[in-house]
């Protein structure tokens, strides 16, 4: 998704009421209907102000040497995939 597709995403959530509602209950779950697909891990939080923001919390560093998880190597293969097929 670019970062056109982004805003288009959000632009209902500025000029509609109960698109608002929508990504104020789930913004993950509406990104992901517009094409956005985060890993299971990544939060997203949405909020009224009086000014549009977005605030990226980046995760404590991961140990270079150590093993990723299954998740996180989903995460960097790009999810699961039948390679049989």
């Amino acid at each position: 998704m670019d970062a056109q597709s982004f805003l288009a995403a959000l632009t209902p959530a500025v000029t509609d009421a109960d698109a608002r509602e929508r990504f104020l209950a789930d913004p993950k779950a509406v990104l992901a209907a517009a094409g956005l697909d985060l890993p299971e891990w990544f939060t997203v939080t949405a909020r009224e102000g009086d000014a549009a923001e977005l605030t990226i919390t980046v995760p404590a560093l991961l140990d270079p040497d150590a093993d990723l998880s299954e998740e996180q190597l989903a995460a960097v293969f790009g999810g699961c995939c039948d390679c049989d097929a």
